[in-house]
């Protein structure tokens, strides 16, 4: 079905950019019509459906609440139409026929286009006889999952005022955090609750947007980076929940247990946890304490689960046992204390600290596969294949020089899907000259990833 949603909106922009050229009646203007029909009525006799909707939401296409990659650079015509109707998408109606598509691209085709918001672009449909196509409601939840309002898949429905951006979703996740760890080390609660509402924003917004989640996640400075580090681990954790199909209720928990997982650092001195030297015997059993100090914190918190005390309690404790607390050798650990744990490692190895530089994740993973029993051979193994060695959120330089930062990995490890934030010559292009390329595509064959950068946004 995606194939054809990609076939359909360059057609539609082909068509469009035809129309401005020619009369409506042009041969070519008849042809992607007749396309575009085509098409459809193959969409709808296979998917059984009565519309084929195409959302656009902060400038990407959506089709079934995901992300449509293919065509990113042909279809900004129709994106900057989007904008002039004040709509959030086209849907396409069982019936659709030439007559209406012409019409459709004669609007289009106006010196000026005569609206001021979404009802006057309906209007002006209704007033040029455009039956079988329709326009959506902007989408204004930037938390965009598979399902929008009343349980459907969103499509173009009114939906409800959500997180406007997704700096703004982080700053509140962060902020949660934050408060989180001052509050435990001054003794005072903890909101676990709080921390359930934290991590249904996140399940939400990472189901789509785990990119813009990981690129926001730095360490401004070194007082912050436990705080952005729990964030990261709970980030990934749920993204590769979210990969392996486990249901909703595990994955809040992961959430939780993600964003708490490292609170017994709050009550430790910050001139043993921020050393940049080597630990002495006597501050390395101080840092090995914080898994037991905080389960006794959380042990004293409302709404706390069996849960979030595993994963606090035993997110150090190795696949065979090893590590730390001391465990009895029957004790079994639960998957997601043992999904945390690699997420734990990982966001350490490839993050900046006090102490050391940030590594690439191939090397990390070289680093995790070679400590022998440390991890579920299941789990680490399954972690490697979805985050791969270009995870998203982070930025890369391609062979022709332009940079782009990953949002989606693909079945071929070393060819993400890419926004492409700078050009050529490797000058930053704003916000509305980017767009999104897939290296698996032909016309992307020449072109390769030449090398991660690491520091780019610093």
């Amino acid at each position: 079905m995606v194939d054809i949603v990609n076939k359909i909106i360059i057609l539609l922009s082909k068509g469009m950019a035809n129309r401005k050229l020619y009369f409506s009646d042009h041969p070519r203007v008849d042809s992607y019509a007749a396309e575009i029909v085509d098409l459809a009525n193959e969409f709808f006799y296979s998917n059984n459906s009565r519309q084929l909707y195409i959302g656009i939401v902060d400038g990407f296409f959506v089709y079934d609440g995901k992300r449509v990659f293919g065509p990113s650079v042909t279809g900004k015509r129709l994106i900057a139409l989007a904008k002039t109707l004040h709509c959030g998408g086209f849907g396409l109606q069982r019936g659709i026929n030439v007559g209406d598509i012409k019409k459709f691209f004669d609007i289009t085709a106006l010196k000026n286009i005569p609206v001021k918001k979404l009802a006057d672009a309906r209007a002006l449909l209704k007033n040029y006889g455009v039956v079988t196509i329709n326009i959506g409601d902007i989408y204004t939840d930037n938390a965009l999952s598979s399902v929008g309002a009343h349980g459907k898949v969103w499509e173009g429905q009114v939906v409800g005022k959500g997180l406007e951006s997704p700096s703004f979703m982080y700053q509140e996740i962060y902020d949660f955090v934050s408060k989180a760890y001052g509050n435990a080390a001054a003794g005072t609660g903890v909101n676990v609750e709080q921390a359930k509402s934290v991590s249904e924003f996140m399940l939400k917004y990472i189901q789509t947007n785990f990119a813009d989640v990981m690129q926001y996640v730095h360490y401004p400075d070194n007082d912050s980076y436990t705080v952005g580090h729990s964030v990261r681990v709970a980030s990934l954790a749920i993204y590769v929940g979210l990969k392996m199909g486990w249901d909703d209720n595990d994955l809040l928990s992961i959430g939780v247990a993600g964003l708490l997982h490292d609170i017994g650092k709050a009550v430790i001195p910050d001139e043993i946890l921020l050393k940049k030297g080597k630990l002495t015997k006597e501050e390395f059993e101080i840092i090995r304490d914080h898994p037991r100090a905080g389960a006794e914190i959380l042990m004293e918190q409302k709404g706390v689960s069996e849960l979030d005390l595993a994963a606090c309690w035993g997110h150090h404790i190795r696949y065979d046992g090893a590590g730390y607390p001391d465990v009895p050798l029957w004790a079994v650990r639960h998957p997601v204390t043992a999904l945390l744990q690699v997420c734990d490692v990982f966001e350490a190895l490839t993050a900046v600290r006090p102490y050391k530089p940030a590594l690439e994740p191939q090397v990390a993973y070289s680093i995790m596969l070679n400590d022998k029993g440390a991890f579920h051979p299941g789990l680490i193994a399954a972690f490697i294949s979805m985050v791969t060695v270009y995870p998203p959120g982070t930025y890369v330089r391609l062979t022709d020089k332009r940079v782009g930062m990953v949002v989606e990995v693909t079945e071929v490890i070393d060819r993400p899907n890419l926004l492409v934030t700078a050009g050529e010559g490797g000058y930053p292009l704003d916000a509305d000259s980017q767009y999104y390329i897939n290296l698996n595509e032909v016309e992307n064959k020449d072109v390769a990833v030449e090398k991660l950068l690491l520091d780019y946004l610093d």
